[in-house]
């Protein structure tokens, strides 16, 4: 009896494997390029910087309108941010460095606040497919809400000049990072690319930080 039940178990068991491993070879096996779109589509997606807002400042370009990249030479606008399941990006407000006296300093903050004014009129004018994002948590949000969160940085702390309360004021108008230097020094820091002035940080600089 015992050699009965052993033998049903044994055929059982084989019976089980013939129709059980023919269909696991038929599972499609997942491309690197088939998981790396579903955890595309899973995660919140960030881009940390683009220089777009550039092209706000210049009558014509409607980023609420999708372009094409040979005619308009532009990376980003909303539509391809959707297109692309791009959820939220950071526009930089991008100052190359110029004079460092009180004339260029007026100057570079009237640009900066020019390119942060064409930014929040984007924002308004496409209330309904962006928002301007301040934090984490804003930019989970408008994922649920369907819309793209727009984060501001500052590349080139050019237009702080050497006034250290400027901070407080691009802060208030959404800018959530600044980078200290660009091609050049400034009063902030040492460039990479320029000769060295302070060996690092000015006082001022240090100030900054």
């Amino acid at each position: 009896m015992k050699i009965n039940i052993n033998k049903s178990i044994i055929i059982s068991g084989i019976l089980f494997l013939a129709f059980i491993l023919p269909a696991c070879n038929n599972v499609k096996k997942e491309s690197v390029t088939e998981k790396a779109a579903r955890i595309h589509d899973k995660v919140l997606t960030v881009d940390s910087h683009v220089d777009t807002p550039m092209k706000l400042t210049h009558s014509g370009f409607d980023i609420g309108k999708y372009h094409d990249v040979d005619d308009e030479r532009s990376r980003v606008d909303f539509p391809r941010m959707e297109e692309g399941g791009l959820d939220a990006i950071f526009f930089a407000i991008f100052t190359g460095q110029g004079k460092r006296t009180p004339e260029g300093n007026e100057k570079v903050k009237a640009y900066a606040l020019e390119i942060s004014n064409s930014i929040h009129s984007a924002l308004e004018k496409y209330s309904d497919i962006a928002m301007l994002a301040l934090t984490p948590e804003d930019a989970y949000n408008a994922e649920k809400e369907g819309k793209r969160a727009v984060f501001i940085g500052m590349e080139n702390g050019y237009p702080i000049g050497s006034d250290i309360s400027l901070i407080s004021k691009y802060y208030d108008l959404g800018v959530r990072y600044i980078t200290l230097c660009h091609t050049k020094n400034n009063d902030i820091c040492d460039s990479s690319t320029d000769t060295t002035e302070y060996n690092g940080l000015s006082e001022f600089g240090e100030n900054v930080v």
